[in-house]
């Protein structure tokens, strides 16, 4: 067979933009999970429920940026194992939550087939490409091998009933994760970071949307706006910290594999959608009030913390520096703070939620134009 010279074109085109839209509804179906019961809070089981499937998608997602970013070439084969993998994404989605064994086994061959789509689309890199070199392989068969065993143990756990098969595909999940390493050949071979970047944001994007929705509940005719506006404000400025950042600050011509890059914004995913979870237990006054709020107050400590690492990877005069770090840890300070002086009422933990987030946007501006100020001067000076 004559093989293709492999030509990478920039940017996030079209259809991946459509492809993300199915995590969309994905995130939306797991969410979804933790509000079987109403009026009870999460128990550990409920949570691991909804934990380990958005652990799994994200996984799915990292392969196939992380694919598309080194390899992709908008050819009909990119496309097609993109669209294979969307609809068994919806066929896994609509297993998520079910509690039969017939539940858990489809999701496990919903997991399995998009394993199998992978190993082919990875594998057609491999073979039909005359200008893949060494490093280029090392990556792309260091994949395959993982992405084999992960399919070796999925289908294991399909033949395993009760505990330890379930055991068995956590371990695939975390044999997948175990694999996101930034050494070797990754480094030898820099990722279209800008590629990343855009994938990320789009991601980040597409999550804080389905938390605008899910909070659009709280609107509803004849009740008071106060609550549905400050959840709605405080909600805005968690996703003005990030885009400012991605606008204005982040490096994205930077010379580096990208793994740990991405890493950080699925992790940010996990937060936001546990902060949506917390946002949608709040409104409902037969939910215990202390779990819901602690829940609340540390899924918006670990969001400003994770923004703050995420300063990394930033052009080299908006990095990471004490003054950076004091602004946000004072954000945190407030957050928690007003929760245990007001007992975590609601509306003024909210109050002060919202003040906080404000208060390290403006910090981060503050100290974007600071910067910027002094390289002026700099500049001037020689």
């Amino acid at each position: 067979m004559k093989k293709r010279v492999l030509t990478l074109i920039g940017g996030v085109d079209n259809i991946e933009l459509f492809y993300d839209l199915i995590f969309v509804y994905c995130i939306s179906v797991i969410t979804g999970v933790c509000h079987y019961h109403p009026g009870d809070f999460l128990d550990l089981s409920t949570y691991l429920g909804y934990l380990l499937p958005l652990l799994i998608v994200l996984q799915i997602w990292f392969y196939t940026t992380l694919l598309l970013n080194r390899y992709g070439s908008k050819s009909a084969s990119d496309y097609v194992c993109l669209f294979v993998n969307m609809f068994l994404l919806y066929y896994l989605a609509s297993t998520i939550g079910g509690k039969t064994q017939s539940d858990y086994s489809t999701f496990n061959v919903a997991w399995a087939l998009i394993l199998v789509n992978f190993i082919v689309h990875w594998s057609l890199k491999r073979f039909l490409y005359s200008n893949i070199d060494d490093d280029d392989r090392r990556i792309i068969d260091r994949n395959i091998i993982v992405l084999a065993l992960q399919l070796s143990l999925v289908c294991t756990a399909l033949l395993v009933r009760g505990d330890l098969g379930r055991y068995i595909a956590i371990g695939a999940l975390l044999l997948g994760m175990s694999a996101w390493t930034r050494g070797g050949p990754y480094a030898r071979k820099p990722s279209r970071f800008d590629h990343v970047a855009e994938r990320c944001a789009l991601l980040i994007i597409v999550t804080f949307g389905e938390t605008v929705v899910a909070v659009a509940t709280y609107v509803q005719v004849g009740t008071s706006l106060f609550f549905p506006a400050l959840v709605f404000v405080l909600v805005v400025g968690m996703f003005l910290i990030y885009i400012y950042e991605y606008d204005n600050m982040l490096d994205h011509q930077s010379k580096v594999s990208g793994m740990g890059y991405m890493t950080i914004n699925a992790w940010i995913v996990v937060v936001v959608s546990n902060l949506t979870v917390a946002l949608e237990f709040m409104p409902d006054p037969e939910v215990a009030h202390l779990p819901k709020n602690l829940f609340l107050t540390a899924g918006l400590v670990l969001y400003l913390l994770t923004s703050l690492v995420i300063t990394r990877y930033n052009k080299p005069r908006y990095r990471i520096s004490s003054r950076f770090v004091v602004g946000r840890l004072i954000a945190c300070a407030i957050v928690v703070i007003a929760g245990l002086a007001t007992d975590f009422d609601p509306r003024v933990t909210l109050v002060m939620d919202v003040f906080a987030m404000y208060w390290a946007l403006a910090h981060e501006w503050y100290l974007f134009h600071i910067r910027n100020r002094i390289a002026g001067e700099q500049r001037d000076a020689g």
